[in-house]
């Protein structure tokens, strides 16, 4: 989910949603699409009531609309993407751009690597400079096209993409401030 659409579905949250946050539930994020409620020492929380105070409904709204842009950046500076958000992107990018331009031939780089930034799986290329850290799968041996694309396809099917997606940024995501 991008800053423009977080945005949005804070303007939006229903009244419900709101009054079952000002009595105690969490307000979470669900696979990077959607948000809902949840308790506040779960997943994917986003924002919870600890010691501030709101007279109505629409304080709290006033309050998620204006804190959106910090409560969207403190989310993902601490929170993974979800497994299957990840993957739904990393699918779409491999259709559109081939699964061979995320691998590596032994000794050699990508044409593309990725990142997340602001809670979107991004593209890079070596002309971006942090090019050559974004995730990218390494090939153990020389392959031809055919079956480093079928490596390609499996790293992403296996979630092995997502577990080295996880490995790379676990120190962030664990991070204790």
């Amino acid at each position: 989910m991008n800053l423009s659409d977080f945005k949005n579905k804070i303007k939006t949250l229903d009244q419900n949603l709101l009054k079952s946050i000002l009595n105690g539930s969490a307000l979470v994020m669900i696979q990077d699409k959607e948000l809902g409620l949840g308790v506040s020492n779960g997943a994917f929380v986003i924002f919870w009531i600890e010691d501030e105070r709101f007279s109505s409904i629409e304080d709290l709204r006033g309050y998620l609309e204006i804190e959106s842009e910090d409560l969207f950046t403190n989310y993902y500076t601490h929170s993974p993407l979800s497994k299957e958000y990840f993957e739904t992107k990393l699918s779409d990018l491999m259709n559109e751009n081939g699964e061979t331009s995320f691998t590596a031939q032994p000794g050699d780089m990508p044409e593309k690597s990725l990142i997340v930034s602001d809670g979107e799986l991004c593209m890079l290329t070596d002309e971006d400079y942090i090019f050559k850290y974004g995730l990218f799968l390494q090939l153990e041996d020389k392959l031809n096209s055919k079956i480093s694309s079928v490596k390609a396809r499996n790293w992403l099917q296996s979630g092995a993409a997502y577990n080295d997606y996880i490995a790379v940024n676990v120190f962030r995501f664990s991070a204790i401030e």
